[in-house]
């Protein structure tokens, strides 16, 4: 109890270079837990997107880095359906609109037909499902709503053209709930893109052995000709597979782990130099406490103690900014459609891990330091 004591009371005796130790700590650790919560809450959302609605495959264009950029003839979906095991083949088009009067960049627009099984699951707040004969007619998300300031019977321009918003659908996925919906043929005829789609979600029979029933449809899809017997360079993946390979999924993971890595290099220099600091502070004192016994472990775990107190603290405090930051994030209208509004365990224990981590790596050197002043030491210095 006097050992903790004695710890704690070494870091708060010098109140303003912890409180600034523990300020840069808890900034790497909000940056860490922030910008990897949104990569995973991003992945998350667009896994959800189709796990919700059971898809078992995802059929895009081979070789494509970026799968929004596929293109497929609408027509495969046919050959599909013939597959043994597939239930029910679904097409889609996706699009990326911006509507810069709210200041809203990346807005989703999906394509999808009018008898849509994903239609049909979508839970409606106002007015009514997109229906055969439609033109320029849309669905929209809750959360584009809210921030454009629409309701069903307003008009919202796509791909320059009005549309008018017949319905207003409710959702709990960010994608979803900050997208629209539109009838296939109207979003191939804006994109100019006649009898072509981005995807094709399979839906596979239930049966008792379905990882195998989804490996065999996979290959038989994959293995398809056209008529004159060259492949149709299709990739068949799960949906887990199809959302991780992602570019916009691997860009974001990527971004999210360099700017932590920065930010944790920040809060290591930040500690090694308050503990260097520290350490040449109090020469005549460590010296004293070897002149009267202590061991070199000793002095170690000292120092080692008071680096992870300073990071603790630190920690808590990136945690609490945090939260909020991405709550913000998620309704602010520029990173409404990326940033999702809650935080995994698993990232608060990532953050919180590589916190800590920086806090010992940060004192290793400085106690080693203090462990080899010799205990003569404590009389030569002044």
């Amino acid at each position: 109890m006097w050992f903790i004591s004695l710890v704690l009371k070494n870091v708060w005796r010098r109140k303003v270079r912890s409180i600034l130790t523990c300020t840069s700590m808890a900034v790497a650790v909000c940056a860490v837990i922030s910008m990897l919560g949104t990569a995973e809450g991003y992945e998350r959302s667009f896994a959800g997107l189709y796990e919700t609605r059971s898809v078992d495959l995802v059929v895009v264009r081979a070789g494509i880095t970026q799968r929004i950029a596929s293109n497929l003839d609408e027509a495969l979906g046919e050959r599909m359906r013939k597959v043994p095991g597939v239930r029910a083949v679904e097409p889609t088009l996706i699009d990326l609109v911006t509507f810069e009067q709210a200041q809203l960049v990346a807005v989703y627009v999906f394509g999808l037909k009018v008898d849509s099984r994903l239609i049909d699951k979508t839970r409606l707040l106002q007015g009514r499902f997109v229906r055969s004969g439609d033109h320029r007619k849309a669905m929209m998300g809750n959360m584009l709503a809210r921030s454009l300031g629409k309701k069903a019977g307003d008009t919202v321009e796509i791909e320059g053209e009005p549309f008018e918003i017949v319905g207003v659908y409710d959702s709990y996925n960010m994608i979803e709930a900050n997208g629209a919906m539109v009838p296939i043929h109207e979003l191939q005829e804006l994109m100019g893109r006649h009898n072509q789609v981005t995807t094709f979600l399979i839906f596979l029979d239930d049966v008792p052995d379905k990882v195998a029933a989804v490996e065999r449809v996979k290959q038989e899809i994959e293995a398809m000709r056209d008529d004159r017997g060259q492949t149709l360079r299709l990739a068949v993946q799960s949906t887990q597979d199809h959302v991780k390979t992602m570019f916009e999924t691997q860009m974001l993971k990527g971004l999210a782990w360099a700017s932590s890595t920065i930010a944790l290099i920040i809060g290591l220099v930040s500690m090694l130099n308050t503990m260097m600091m520290s350490i040449a502070e109090r020469i005549r004192e460590i010296a004293t406490l070897r002149a009267v016994g202590w061991r070199k472990r000793r002095i170690v775990k000292m120092i080692v103690l008071e680096s992870l107190v300073l990071a603790a603290v630190g920690c808590a405090v990136g945690v609490a900014l945090a939260l909020p930051l991405v709550e913000f994030l998620s309704r602010y209208s520029l990173t409404s459609t990326v940033v999702v509004g809650r935080i995994s365990p698993e990232i608060l224990g990532k953050g919180i891990g590589l916190g800590i981590l920086a806090g010992v790596l940060g004192s290793i050197y400085p106690a080693w330091i203090a462990a080899q002043l010799p205990p003569s030491q404590a009389l030569r210095h002044e």
